[in-house]
């Protein structure tokens, strides 16, 4: 990992002045000689972390913080267009030819995960890619990651796809400690690489006084944003490696949305047979909903932009340059939602990032005291996303967009259940613990039904209430990656005439053949099945929680399951 030359005291000292540190300065006259070396080392870690050290922090700083105080609107003069790109649908026949390109070049296609953040939002005490996606099997996101890695190396020959993790203080120790507890979730050893995010200084005026902890000769510091990732992608020398490896595609995926995978073999498709070099995974997005909007942008004198436009900037671009949001026949905007599932091209990659260093477009959101805005209400820092690595390139001419249905693409796991709740009766999407396990087993049924498995619906009256989300839970299925990867796949481990009821919990895993099942009851299907009818009825069962439960993730579900243990394995 590259870095600056370590600076000794005297050398941070005039650091520190040649940035206006005044405050900063002052204290360390006063301080003991352990603070005063706590803050060099400190100095030391920010200044090696960011891509020109403190004083390129410094320095942007003071052109953003002007900026934002004088109300500049950083896309003033452009004009939104719809962003080229596909729309792919899983239930045409077209869907298998993406499928198929993207099996081909998974071999050569490395995994980012973006997993910086704790569950504080949620309610839970932990790392979020520990969390049970779902509570039949309780594997958590992280598990399920490795395994469709694993199921993409079996099926298509690669000898070893790469995960890099990014994590954060917050994250680092848990996220290790939880690897290694699990072995890596059967990923081989070396095979995961974490890169971990430094914080940076937050700022306390519009001279970009650093702040200082209270009490404490140390600088306050906050997150800068997913954006670091590609900062820590060249630092770690990732991008340059895998292209040296021969890899083509890089995926980048968000912690808790599991249900992308199911959308990442035919998008990888879409960036190969379209030679993209930034392909964004969309879904359907109605206007004002709080998601980003992928959007085509052009400006006289200025490069075209395909970038992610913020939801709380979209109405300042579209009443900015006088263009109106058309909507489609069902209400959906034409311009697509932003899911934060990238897919680059290495080679192009590998090149940005080594004239830029990784650093992509910065922002600042100050929270100004009064007016006149001299004054912050709390400190502020540089921030940065990740999907605005497109601001980088020379062109816009390869950069597009694949829009897939949200039930195969995205839900996300992120607000607790109260918040959760308000969403649910404003009719926006809950994005709880809840709702995301609902929506797996929803992608699951789809795909069933897709490929000719008759799954009954479940009855208007079996609607539950939890914590003020209503869900009717039908069929629990579970597809195991190992069980199948593409819908021409899935469709193989089907024959005949194969019907699962309403009630039933159903795991499917491994290699397996699956004909003419009718299922009323919980198994776990692990060997090739024929003509069994299984009507036990010994259903496992999602009931409200008796009290607050210890378990945290019972409770930001807001149920428990019961019936586990009578899942029989066949």
């Amino acid at each position: 990992m590259e870095s600056l030359s370590t600076l000794d005291e005297k050398q941070t000292l005039e650091l520190l002045k040649s940035l206006n540190q005044t405050e900063i300065l002052e204290a360390f006259d006063k301080a003991t000689p352990e603070e005063r070396k706590g803050l060099v080392d400190q100095v030391n870690r920010l200044n090696g972390a960011y891509p020109g050290g403190l004083k390129g922090y410094y320095n942007q700083a003071l052109g953003l913080l002007k900026n934002a105080k004088e109300d500049v609107n950083p896309y003033e003069g452009y004009i939104p267009d719809v962003p080229k790109g596909l729309k792919l649908d899983h239930y045409s026949p077209d869907i298998h030819e993406y499928e198929a390109i993207g099996l081909e070049e998974i071999k050569n296609t490395a995994f980012v995960l973006v997993a910086g953040g704790l569950g504080e939002r949620l309610g839970y005490n932990g790392i979020k890619i520990n969390i049970p996606a779902e509570l039949i099997t309780k594997a958590p996101y992280i598990q399920y990651y490795a395994e469709y890695i694993l199921a993409y190396e079996k099926r298509s020959g690669a000898t070893e796809i790469p995960l890099a993790i990014m994590t954060s203080d917050d994250t680092h120790e848990l996220t290790v400690k939880v690897l290694k507890e699990h072995n890596n979730f059967g990923l081989k050893e070396g095979q995961i690489t974490i890169v971990k995010q430094e914080k940076v200084p937050a700022m306390i005026d519009n001279e970009a006084h650093f702040a200082l902890e209270a009490g404490k000769l140390r600088i306050d510091t906050k997150p800068h944003g997913h954006g670091d990732v590609h900062t820590l992608l060249y630092q770690y020398g990732l991008a340059k490696k895998w292209n040296e490896e021969g890899k083509k595609w890089i995926v980048f995926f968000q912690d808790t949305n599991l249900l992308v995978f199911r959308s990442v073999l035919p998008a990888i498709g879409v960036s190969k047979k379209n030679n993209y070099e930034v392909n964004s995974i969309t879904v359907p997005r109605k206007p004002g909903e709080a998601v980003g909007a992928l959007c085509s942008l052009s400006k006289e004198g200025e490069k075209n932009l395909t970038v992610n436009v913020e939801y709380n900037q979209i109405e300042a671009l579209f009443k900015a340059s006088g263009a109106t949001e058309k909507t489609d026949a069902a209400g959906y905007s034409v311009f697509p939602g932003n899911i934060n599932c990238l897919i680059f091209s290495i080679p192009e990659y590998n090149v940005v990032l080594n004239d830029t260093k990784g650093l992509i477009a910065e922002f600042i959101n100050p929270k100004y005291a009064d007016s006149t805005k001299t004054k912050f209400k709390s400190s502020t820092r540089l921030e940065c996303m990740m999907q605005d690595y497109p601001k980088f390139l020379k062109s816009n001419d390869r950069v597009g967009v694949t829009q897939i249905d949200r039930v195969f693409s995205f839900s996300a796991c992120k607000n607790d259940v109260k918040s959760a709740a308000a969403k649910f009766k404003s009719g926006l999407p809950a994005e709880s613990a809840s709702t995301s396990e609902y929506d797996l087993y929803r992608q699951n049924e789809e795909l069933l039904k897709i490929v000719g498995v008759d799954v009954e619906q479940p009855a208007p009256e079996h609607k539950q209430d939890f914590e003020g989300i209503e869900i009717n839970f039908g069929a629990k299925v579970v597809l195991k990656p190992s069980f199948g990867v593409t819908l021409k796949e899935l469709k193989s481990r089907f024959q005949g005439t194969n019907r699962i009821s309403s009630q039933s919990t159903a795991v499917f895993e491994g290699e397996i053949k699956v004909e003419n099942l009718t299922l009323d009851g919980s198994v776990r299907v692990t060997k090739d099945v024929k003509d069994l009818t299984y009507d036990k009825k010994n259903y496992v069962t999602f009931d409200k929680l008796d009290g607050v439960p210890t378990e945290e993730y019972l409770k930001i579900r807001g149920f428990k399951e019961k019936g586990l243990e009578n899942i029989e394995t066949i």
